[in-house]
């Protein structure tokens, strides 16, 4: 891991403890595994945030936080859009809420997952008017029977 995913980690703990706050008020009953999650997670991602700032190099500890967030608001997410407990004020919001933090620890734990990682491919190559592939370094190469008479 880098610094920057570091500081990511960090802004990602503060947005899950916050959010989960918010939908522990707008539907206390409905929304307690989500808040007790966004506070456990929250808690071990801004430890993980901050020792990636300061230069340690793991990412498996964050993505053994994040897999489990992940689970649980995805859990949560269906079961407030069920619509099991009608007439709850908030209960929308909360849903909404409750997907964006879902949504948003999905993106967390690919970004999470990726970092570092390098791909091997041949990169692309533009291709002239005469079907000529051209390096993609920026060069114009000269078509093939350019040196031929006609």
């Amino acid at each position: 891991m880098n610094k920057t995913l570091g500081l990511q980690l960090v802004i990602y703990s503060l947005l899950l403890v916050g959010l989960s706050y918010l939908t522990q008020h707008l539907a206390p009953v409905l929304t307690r595994p989500t808040f007790i999650t966004g506070l456990i997670g929250g808690a071990l991602c801004l430890v993980w945030g901050v020792r990636a700032m300061l230069g340690r190099r793991g990412k498996v500890l964050p993505m053994l936080t994040l897999v489990p967030v992940s689970f649980v608001l995805l859990s949560q997410t269906v079961m407030s859009w069920s619509g099991r407990v009608e007439g709850m004020p908030g209960q929308r919001l909360a849903a909404v809420v409750v997907t964006l933090l879902f949504v948003i620890s999905i993106g967390m734990l690919m970004r999470t997952a990726y970092a570092g990682v390098v791909f091997d491919g041949q990169p692309g190559g533009l291709t002239t008017d005469d079907g000529v592939r051209t390096q993609s370094t920026g060069k114009q190469s000269e078509p093939r029977n350019a040196n031929k008479r006609g």
